[in-house]
């Protein structure tokens, strides 16, 4: 199995030494989006389904947790510690593929604005098994984090495997080299031609970081785009290119056949603007953007991530002198049902109030 990842192929020394586990449904195709095209006058966009990675769910917490679910099955783990967002979609995917490993989730879980997604992912979550522990911010989510460590060292309980937000980890990073890989076998295929700009959103940072060592590996000249979904500094071009040094500093490790790469923040190209007032919180554009997706294309996209994303795109593609040019978006979203995953789901009713409340407030307000 581990031939059909682009990673292994060209690197076959990465392949007893890095951890993998097969999880998710790859290559995720190609497609044009001619609708869209033809909308905005340029007819050479196009769209990779990374909503279509997993089953039964997608998106690009599927290419990450591939390596870091492997590596806690490596570690011996029975329970996947992270943080996020209380509708985190990364929180969602890690409950839904731990079992794997034989693992249960554990989610230390911060405020965001009532969203119907976050509803859905909410009952997910619950449905599946995880334990959410609400945290008032970030910073005591992380403080949690540590703490919960230190708990678990001191008492004799070393089963848990921690994981920051986003799956953004040196290991979590690889999914996306992966993904960049996979793009140039896919230009070499013929199914698209070479990309003069990938887009994806930037949150904790991982995918793009993991992006750019990719395509760097490939040879691609294409030049990865990064839509900022997060406040700085949490979302910056340094914490991206840390990123991809650590990961490239740990291929490297693994495999002396991979080349030497230093990626340096001025390199990292990230574009601002799109957020709002913040996290979470849908933007007209953004809204209009998944809406044009939605009706042109039929694609399912969100107002988090990748509404802000395809917003950037098509700002960014519509401009006169890039006409004509090849670009290639990154649906980063889950777009498999998650009806099945509800079975079983408590009511809004019976859940604690730091949870009960984005089930009796009204949805957050689409902003400018």
């Amino acid at each position: 199995m581990d031939a059909e990842r682009q990673l292994f192929r060209r690197f076959p020394g990465l392949r007893p030494a890095v951890p993998w586990l097969p999880l998710g449904t790859f290559p995720s195709p190609v497609e044009r989006m001619a609708r869209l095209g033809a909308r905005l006058g340029c007819d050479r966009l196009f769209v990779k389904r990374d909503d279509l990675a997993g089953e039964p769910y997608g998106g690009n917490k599927v290419r990450k947790l591939e390596f870091t679910l492997a590596d806690a099955r490596r570690r011996g783990a029975d329970r996947i510690v992270t943080v996020g967002a209380v509708g985190s979609n990364h929180l969602l995917a890690t409950t839904v593929y731990a079992p794997h490993i034989g693992a249960s989730a554990v989610g230390i879980v911060v405020p965001q604005p009532v969203q119907q997604y976050v509803r859905t992912n909410v009952l997910s979550d619950l449905a599946l098994g995880c334990q959410i522990r609400p945290a008032p911010s970030l910073p005591c989510a992380a403080a949690e984090l540590v703490a919960t460590m230190a708990r678990e060292r001191l008492g004799g309980r070393r089963r848990s495997y921690f994981l920051w937000a986003g799956g953004s980890s040196a290991l979590g990073v690889l999914g996306y080299v992966e993904a960049g890989l996979e793009i140039a076998a896919q230009v070499q295929g013929g199914l698209l031609p070479e990309p003069e700009w990938a887009f994806v959103p930037v949150g904790s940072g991982g995918t793009l970081a993991g992006l750019v060592l990719g395509l760097r590996l490939a040879g691609l000249r294409t030049r990865p785009i990064g839509v900022c979904v997060y406040a700085r500094p949490a979302t910056s071009a340094w914490t991206v290119a840390l990123l991809a040094n650590l990961a490239a500093r740990y291929l490297r490790r693994c495999d002396r056949a991979v080349p030497r790469m230093r990626v340096r923040p001025a390199e990292i190209e990230l574009l601002g603007g799109y957020l709002g007032p913040g996290y979470a919180h849908y933007t007209r554009r953004g809204v209009q953007a998944v809406e044009l997706a939605r009706d042109l294309e039929c694609l399912a996209l969100e107002g988090t991530y990748s509404g802000k994303c395809l917003a950037a795109f098509i700002d960014f593609v519509s401009a006169p002198e890039r006409r004509g040019a090849a670009a290639l978006f990154v649906n980063t979203y889950n777009s498999r049902p998650l009806a099945p995953l509800l079975a079983g789901a408590p009511r809004p009713e019976a859940l604690p109030a730091p949870l009960r409340r984005y089930f009796e407030e009204p949805i957050a307000a689409v902003r400018e």
